[in-house]
Formats: C-alpha cells, structure tokens, sequence
C-alpha cells in the first residue's frame, strides 16, 4: 500500500515539472503584439521560460492565435520546424533601442548581442552599422551562423 502512496506521489510531483500553459489561450486582436507578464510564458522551442520581454518575439496567426518566443532565433527555428510561411503570419519583436513591440521582418538586428538563448541577433527599430535585416537574420540562424558557433563568436566578439 505505501509503493502505491509513493507512486502517486511522485506523479503528482512529476506531474507539476512540465509545461506550465506555455502559450495556450493568448490571442491577439488585429494581429496587433501581446504584453506578457515575465514568467508566464514558456517558449515552444526551447522550453524556457521568458524572464524578460527584451529579445522576446510573437508569432500572430490569422486566428489570432498568439506564440511567444524567448528569442529571435527560437522563433525562426520553431518556424522552420512547423513549416509556417513568414509572409503568412505577423511576427513581432521587442526591441532594444525603443523597448517597444516592433514588426520583426522590418527590425535590424545585431549579430552580438547577449540574447536569452545565445544566437546573439538583438532587435533594433533604428539601423546602425553591423546589423542586419531580417531575412538575413533569419538565414544566418537556420545555418547555424550564431553566436553558438566557436568560429562565428571569434570572428564577431574575438573570443
């Protein structure tokens, strides 16, 4: 009788590790971002939770079905994986420079920021030198060319 208490137990305790709603239920009227509040959400690519809305970034679908990432590079990579269309969707970042939701495919990025998950592709309105568009970004990531990669951090950061 006590193996069956403690196996009960340790499913319930089990049961509490695991998602914690992620994104399920956040909508989005008119396609328009959603604020969230820090430690609510979990990013669908690498299951963390968003600590911050700085690097955050939203997918917002036709339905107005909300998908909140930790970082740029997460969005991309969950998109690839579920074969959605950027041209089909509304995608939002949180950018550094006006800390505002800003239209992802026509924010600039840098490629050496400390993001949330590593690639390093901060999002930015303004443009500077260094940074990047989006499609460019985007292809930099599905091709490993992060911050993740050794050689791509020595020739960017020198270490």
């Amino acid at each position: 009788m006590r193996w069956i208490g403690l196996f009960l137990l340790s499913l319930f305790i089990l049961g509490g590790c695991g998602d914690k709603g992620g994104n399920v239920g956040i909508r989005s009227e008119n396609g328009k971002p959603v604020d969230f509040k820090p430690g609510s959400v979990t990013c669908p690519q690498c299951h963390m939770d968003l600590k911050s809305m700085i690097d955050s970034a939203e997918l917002v679908r036709k339905n107005g079905e909300v998908v909140v990432f930790d970082d740029p590079g997460c969005m991309v990579l969950w998109m690839e994986a579920h074969h959605v269309d950027p041209s089909h969707v509304r995608l939002w970042v949180y950018s550094r420079d006006m800390h505002r939701w800003i239209d992802a495919t026509k924010a600039h990025y840098s490629q050496t920021d400390p993001t949330p998950m590593g690639y390093g592709f901060g999002a930015y309105e303004k443009p500077a030198k260094d940074r990047i568009p989006f499609e460019e970004m985007r292809l930099r990531v599905l091709r490993g060319l992060t911050l993740k990669d050794p050689k791509i951090r020595k020739k960017l950061l020198g270490y």
